[in-house]
C-alpha cells in the first residue's frame, strides 16, 4: 500500500512545483511597480546631483543622461501599468536621495561615489526583477514590463562598471573627458591671446 501512496504523493508535488515557482499576486505587482516607482524617482534626482558635481567628466555626465532618460521612461511605463491594473502607487520617499552621503560631495569624491552608488542599486534592482521574472505567467502585462525592463537594467550595470574601470578611485576627473579648450597645456588660447 506504501508504494502506491508515494507515486501519488510524488506526482502531487510534481504538478504543484517547486515552492519558489509561485504564480505572484496582485499584492506583489504592486510592492514590486511600487519599488520600481521609488527606484525612478532615485535614479532621476541622484542623475541632477551628477549634472551639478561631477565637474568636467563628461562620460559621467552622458551616463548621467542616459540614467535620467531610461528611468523617465520607466517611470511612464509603471505609471500606466499601475493605471490599468488600479494599483494605487504610494509615492516616493525623498530621505534616501536628499541624506544620501554623495550630496556633500563634488568632483572626484562624487564621481566615485556616484559610480560605487550606481553598481550598488542596479546589481540590487536586478536581483529584484530576476527573482520576479516567471512569476506572472498568468499576467503578460506585468511578464513584458520585467522582460523590457531587465535588459536596461543590465546596460546601466555594465555601462557604471566601463565608467568604474576608466575613473580611477578619488582621482580627478579624466582628462580626455574635459570640456576645457587648454588640452592640458595651462592657459586657454583666449586666455593668452587676452594679454
Amino acid at each position: 500500500m506504501f508504494k502506491k501512496i508515494v507515486p501519488l504523493g510524488l506526482l502531487a508535488i510534481a504538478i504543484a512545483g517547486p515552492a519558489w515557482a509561485r504564480t505572484a499576486s496582485a499584492d506583489d505587482a504592486a510592492a514590486l511597480l511600487n519599488k520600481a516607482n521609488q527606484m525612478n524617482y532615485e535614479e532621476q534626482e541622484t542623475t541632477k546631483m551628477a549634472h551639478s558635481k561631477a565637474g568636467d567628466n563628461q562620460a559621467l555626465i552622458t551616463y548621467a543622461d542616459t540614467i535620467r532618460g531610461d528611468h523617465e521612461a520607466n517611470e511612464e511605463a509603471v505609471s500606466a501599468l499601475s493605471r490599468q491594473k488600479s494599483i494605487k502607487l504610494e509615492g516616493t520617499n525623498s530621505d534616501k536621495v536628499e541624506k544620501a552621503p554623495i550630496k556633500d560631495l563634488s568632483g572626484g569624491a562624487f564621481n566615485d561615489a556616484y559610480l560605487d552608488e550606481q553598481i550598488k542599486g542596479h546589481k540590487e534592482a536586478l536581483s529584484m526583477f530576476e527573482s520576479a521574472k516567471g512569476n506572472y505567467k498568468s499576467d503578460p502585462d506585468m511578464e513584458l514590463y520585467i522582460e523590457q525592463t531587465l535588459p536596461v537594467l543590465q546596460a546601466h550595470l555594465k555601462m557604471a562598471q566601463n565608467l568604474r574601470h576608466r575613473v580611477s578611485p578619488m582621482s580627478a576627473e579624466d582628462p580626455s573627458n574635459n570640456k576645457s579648450t587648454t588640452k592640458g597645456m595651462g592657459k586657454s588660447a583666449d586666455q593668452t591671446s587676452a594679454r
